[in-house]
């Protein structure tokens, strides 16, 4: 049995190499946040901003926090740019064309709200373009395997018929709209109003820094995807549409998790009322997701469904689930077991 379900080799390269560097910048944000913000003087990094003993610039030590929560985010397309290598790309343009526009929207963002004042290494700029011109390849090559089928026949409508699920969709794409927008258009007025002014030097030692809006545009960016995709599902139907469930369940699980866990080690953010206000979201968030897709198996959500290309059942995708949330949730206590004893 082959592994990957694709036959394109150079779309193989193209995804693999963005699934590689999703995954770097995923697990080192998601695992390593503080070390990443603070240069590395905090411990162990898999990567860097390259700040190491330069506490006086203005990206030392800011917004570790924002930083994990965009590698849990990445780490959800990570998966459903897998998804696509092992279960092939018939159709699949419901979930490359969001990521496209997302990571293009990252890549802008990025280089428009670069700090030039700052001695952060430069590399998210670069990066951040390789990685959405090879995503982009990759989708251009496999339009011969059938990534665009049924493309040409959507049309846009609410074609979901759960009334509970069609509402948890339409306040998924409200939130999300909400939050992705003012994020990528208005990151410094998101940072104005969660972020006192007079926070104490000491937590940018801490990684625990007010975010650059850099940071939180890219966020916003991210976001957009997800959004994109409880779009899709709200408007084009249930059926198959566990490609792009998938992801954004994994994702919102994997946001939960570790959030509360940071919440017990003292690593979440908590400098106002509104960063409450979006710990307190993240966990509703993903009871919309899991309740819309449980909610539309009987609409043919699971129609489909594969594991490496051969048919699977819906209690293989709640296992992978349940075990996810506690692989990451072990991980992450384990990576703060110093903070919580």
């Amino acid at each position: 049995m082959k592994m990957f379900k694709i036959e394109s080799m150079p779309a193989k390269i193209c995804l693999g190499i963005s699934a590689f560097l999703l995954l770097i910048y995923s697990m080192s944000f998601m695992f390593f946040a503080t070390e990443y913000v603070t240069g590395g003087d905090t411990g162990f990094s898999l990567i860097n901003n390259g700040l190491a003993g330069v506490e006086s610039d203005e990206a030392y030590g800011h917004g570790g926090p924002e930083s994990a929560f965009n590698g849990v985010l990445f780490f959800g397309i990570f998966i459903s740019t897998m998804l696509i290598l092992f279960e092939g790309a018939k159709g699949k343009w419901r979930i490359m064309l969001p990521v496209t526009i997302g990571m293009a929207t990252m890549s802008a963002c990025i280089w428009a709200y670069w700090n030039p004042d700052s001695a952060a290494s430069d590399t998210p700029k670069y990066v951040s373009i390789l990685v959405t011109l090879v995503y982009f390849a990759a989708y251009m090559f496999l339009r011969e395997e059938g990534v665009n089928d049924g493309l040409s026949d959507f049309k846009p409508g609410l074609k979901v018929k759960d009334k509970i699920a069609m509402s948890a969709l339409i306040l998924l794409v409200i939130a999300g709209l909400y939050y992705s927008l003012r994020m990528i258009f208005t990151p410094d007025e998101v940072i104005s109003q969660g972020f006192p002014s007079d926070l104490s030097d000491d937590l940018d030692k801490l990684g625990l820094g007010a975010p650059l809006p850099t940071t939180v545009s890219v966020t916003g960016a991210m976001l957009l995807i997800y959004t994109l995709w409880s779009a899709l599902v709200l408007m084009e139907g249930a059926s198959g549409k566990w490609t792009i469930m998938h992801p954004s369940a994994m994702a919102f699980v994997a946001a939960t998790v570790t959030t509360y866990v940071g919440l017990v080690a003292g690593t979440a953010r908590l400098a106002s009322d509104n960063n409450r206000a979006d710990i307190l979201t993240i966990p509703v968030i993903m009871l919309l997701v899991l309740i819309s897709y449980y909610r539309l198996k009987k609409e043919g959500m699971e129609d489909e469904m594969t594991f490496m290309g051969e048919p699977a059942e819906g209690g293989m995708f709640t296992n992978g689930l349940l075990i996810l949330a506690l692989i990451l949730g072990l991980l992450t206590a384990w990576n703060n077991i110093d903070i919580i004893f």
